[in-house]
């Protein structure tokens, strides 16, 4: 599991929304040409597609993780010498 930071988080969907502006931009320029409008229609469903996923998720809550002594470095760490 990756778990990304706040910021990461922000930069991600900042950058996912820059990037469908873009892209938005580009089509109302490409009026005349259907076949690059088409090519830009599936990019831009894939990237709100992307920013409901990060938009649905980033607020979920991990799954609970259990950390057993001896990877803190407490007793049983050491080998034991005979």
């Amino acid at each position: 599991m990756k778990v990304k930071t706040g910021i990461e988080i922000v930069r991600l969907h900042n950058g996912i929304q820059e990037k469908i502006g873009e892209i938005e931009s580009a089509m109302a320029q490409l009026v005349e040409y259907g076949y690059a409008q088409t090519v830009l229609k599936e990019q831009l469903s894939k990237l709100r597609g992307d920013l409901q996923t990060l938009e649905a998720t980033r607020f979920q809550p991990l799954e609970p993780v259990v950390v057993v002594t001896s990877t803190l470095g407490g007793k049983g760490t050491q080998p034991t010498q005979q």
